[in-house]
């Protein structure tokens, strides 16, 4: 065998695959971030931009997704869904469920310092929401993702049965995609009935 005609491996990305830019932009976020928390006039402002930030993260990314599945099922694209129902797993778990719980933990953690009263209907609403947004999300969005996968890998990707769960997946998400955003809009305008 002729080692000189073969080709060198490539080497290892650096930052497990990250660019530079990625690296840098995550670097300013982070130090930002500590800054702008230690400098908070009291805890519970630093307490308050956790929550803020968590629930964006969650609630923008729903949104984010909830807009792709809505324009990929009009133009017909079976196989982006798919692929867009992967992604969605994938940062399920890895974003968003962690998001919910920091989400719910800091809003806990402000009605503590805030005093505020438990039986408000704004915080009912959003606990009760929060609640129902958890169980469709962990309980049903993510195994339906996986068992859509498994239905494209058995059935084709264009299957009666995967079109038929992506649809059923979508029309959930819609409705919990609304909730999360009626959440948003209770915990600003915080209603009093």
């Amino acid at each position: 065998m002729n080692r000189k005609s073969e080709a060198p491996l490539p080497a290892a990305p650096p930052f497990g695959g990250l660019g530079v830019d990625t690296m840098l932009a995550g670097a300013l976020l982070l130090g930002g971030a500590i800054l702008f928390l230690a400098l908070a006039p009291s805890a519970y402002y630093a307490y308050l931009a956790i929550h803020v930030l968590s629930a964006v993260i969650w609630v923008g990314g729903d949104v984010t997704l909830t807009v792709l599945g809505i324009v990929f099922e009009r133009r017909g694209e079976g196989e982006t869904l798919g692929a867009l129902g992967r992604m969605g797993a994938w940062i399920g778990t890895r974003v968003y469920t962690p998001t919910l719980v920091v989400t719910l933990v800091f809003g806990i953690v402000l009605m503590q310092k805030g005093n505020y009263d438990w039986g408000q209907f704004w915080v009912i609403f959003a606990l009760v929401g929060w609640a129902v947004a958890a169980v469709v999300g962990v309980g049903f969005v993510g195994p339906e993702l996986g068992r859509i996968d498994e239905a494209a890998r058995t059935h084709g990707p264009q299957s009666p049965e995967v079109a038929m769960r992506v649809k059923r997946l979508f029309m959930i998400f819609r409705f919990d995609t609304a909730l999360l955003v009626l959440i948003v809009v209770n915990m600003a305008a915080k209603p009093s009935f």
